[in-house]
C-alpha cells in the first residue's frame, strides 16, 4: 500500500514537470527588440516582443521602464505606465505561452523592458 502510494506520488511530480509547471518564474518572461527600419517623427522605430516561455500563465506582468517615452504612440493595452519606473504589460492579463505581446516604439534611446514582476498562475 505504502509503495502504491510512493509511485503515485512520483508519477504525479513527474507529471507536472513534464506538463512545464515546475520552474516557472519571472525569469520565463523574455523581452526582446528589433529596430524596424521605420522612423516616426525623426527617431528610430524599434518592435517589442513580450513573450513567456513557460507553459504557465503569468499574469500582472511588470516590466522596468523608467524614463520611457515614446514618439509613436503605443496601445496603452500592450505597455501602459502604471507611475514611477514600472509599465503594465498585456493590461495585466495573463501572458501565456505561444501568445507574444508586441508592441512598437519610437525613440532615440533603446529601453531594456527588464521583467520585474509577474503572477504565475498553474
Amino acid at each position: 500500500m505504502i509503495l502504491v502510494a510512493c509511485l503515485l506520488l512520483t508519477t504525479g511530480i513527474t507529471s507536472g514537470e513534464a506538463a512545464g509547471g515546475a520552474g516557472c518564474s519571472l525569469a520565463s518572461i523574455t523581452v526582446t527588440q528589433a529596430a524596424t527600419g521605420e522612423w516616426a517623427h525623426g527617431q528610430p522605430v524599434r518592435a517589442v516582443t513580450v513573450r513567456n516561455t513557460c507553459a504557465c500563465a503569468q499574469s500582472d506582468v511588470e516590466v522596468d521602464c523608467v524614463g520611457f517615452d515614446s514618439d509613436l504612440a503605443v496601445d496603452p493595452s500592450k505597455l501602459r505606465p502604471t507611475g514611477g519606473e514600472r509599465c503594465l504589460v498585456n493590461g495585466g492579463a495573463p501572458v501565456v505561452q505561444g501568445r507574444d505581446v508586441t508592441f512598437a516604439y519610437a525613440s532615440s534611446s533603446q529601453f531594456g523592458f527588464r521583467p520585474v514582476y509577474s503572477l504565475v498562475s498553474c
